[in-house]
């Protein structure tokens, strides 16, 4: 049971209703993860409207997975696991990379791999990378607007690992559902 419990839209105020509806709507489904953010409906909000932002980033959408599930791992996030296993393997992300990621090992694409260490290592630093490792992520073909939206991500991910960290945000039963990737 969640410490912050979902918000049943049935009762709530008018605003807190259009903030769910609004990501309900974006997500095309409903996620509890929504209904625990809609406790803050100003929260709610500014989420839906950065999530929408960043699906058009220099970044495809397995890409943007990448991070998230390595952001997921880092965090330890119980909620985000599934939901990024789920949603890397709609964006074509093969398991054996997803059980990798989640492992802690490093993806086998190159270009995963890339994000992956860059995910790592602007975590790490606080974004304070030296000078050589910048130059290494651009020489490895990651450009500024890519290593900036890479930082994007994990702004999206860190509000929704720590609200379910917070929270103990039960995971939906189409969550529950989700088979753990397999490195085999």
């Amino acid at each position: 049971m969640s410490r912050i419990p979902p918000v049943d839209p049935n009762s709530a105020a008018p605003r807190t209703v259009m903030a769910i509806e609004g990501i309900d709507s974006l997500w095309e489904s409903e996620w509890r993860l929504a209904r625990v953010l809609a406790n803050s409906p100003n929260l709610l909000t500014a989420f839906a409207a950065y999530w929408q932002g960043i699906q058009t980033s220099s970044l495809e959408r397995d890409e943007r997975e990448v991070v998230a599930l390595e952001m997921a791992r880092r965090n330890g996030c119980h909620y985000c696991v599934p939901a990024h296993t789920m949603l890397s393997r709609e964006a074509k992300i093969h398991d054996r990379e997803i059980a990798y990621i989640l492992d802690g090992r490093d993806a086998e694409t190159p270009r995963y791999k890339l994000i992956q260490q860059a995910t790592k290592r602007l975590t790490e630093t606080m974004g304070k990378l030296t000078d050589e490792e910048l130059r290494d992520f651009r020489n490895g073909g990651l450009s500024n607007e890519n290593l900036l939206d890479i930082i994007g991500e994990i702004a999206h991910c860190t509000v929704s690992n720590f609200t379910n960290g917070l929270a103990q945000t039960e995971p939906d039963d189409f969550l529950k559902a989700v088979k753990p990737a397999r490195a085999e």
